[in-house]
């Protein structure tokens, strides 16, 4: 927030000539944050930030600016060769195809110009890689299990306390307690009407 702060004065916190103060530079933030995280509209978000509709969608123009000044040069850089080992191949033409259906979904998009999606992009791409540096253990082994539940392997994750425990689940056990219901509910999902 400093850094975006210290960018583009439009976050920091004034006062008017009547002494009123203006929006926190934490509503400008969360309100632009909200609409990139959660994908929702200015209408969905002016009512949480408490603030209007044109404020909320230019906090979120100014913020992806401010966040692709400050962090492009660092975070938006092209893949090395073990960033690209790391990256799942399997399942891409599928997710593709998903990808393409979202974005056939979403309205909320059709009243940003391509310059402003561009943006809006490219700031969720540099918070995106922002997070993965925060959390990913690139010194860690990537170890992998059978999967009991779909016959493949599933990458064993360890502890954020940085132990070389595996994280324990409890085991999903099934005991055919709710077949019945499940089988009467698609059943009634299929009948017409």
């Amino acid at each position: 927030m400093s850094a975006v702060c210290n960018h583009d004065p439009y976050f920091v916190q004034k006062e008017d000539t009547f002494h009123v103060l203006s929006l926190l530079p934490e509503q400008k933030i969360m309100a632009a944050l909200r609409m990139l995280a959660y994908g929702a509209s200015a209408d969905q978000v002016d009512e949480i930030a408490r603030m209007g509709k044109t404020t909320v969608l230019e906090s979120l123009m100014r913020f992806c600016s401010a966040i692709e000044a400050l962090y492009t040069n660092e975070y938006l850089q092209k893949p090395t060769p073990r960033d690209m080992r790391r990256l799942p191949w399997h399942d891409w033409k599928h997710r593709l195809h998903a990808l393409d259906l979202e974005k056939l979904s979403k309205a909320a998009a059709r009243m940003f110009d391509v310059e402003a999606l561009r943006s809006i992009m490219m700031t969720c791409i540099i918070l995106h890689n922002m997070i993965v540096e925060g959390e990913y253990d690139y010194d860690a082994v990537n170890e992998y299990e059978p999967d009991p539940m779909n016959n493949s392997r599933t990458q064993i994750y360890y502890a954020h306390d940085r132990t070389k425990d595996p994280v324990q689940h409890e085991s999903l056990e099934r005991d055919g307690r709710y077949n019945e219901l499940i089988v009467m509910r698609y059943t009634s999902l299929q009948e017409p009407y």
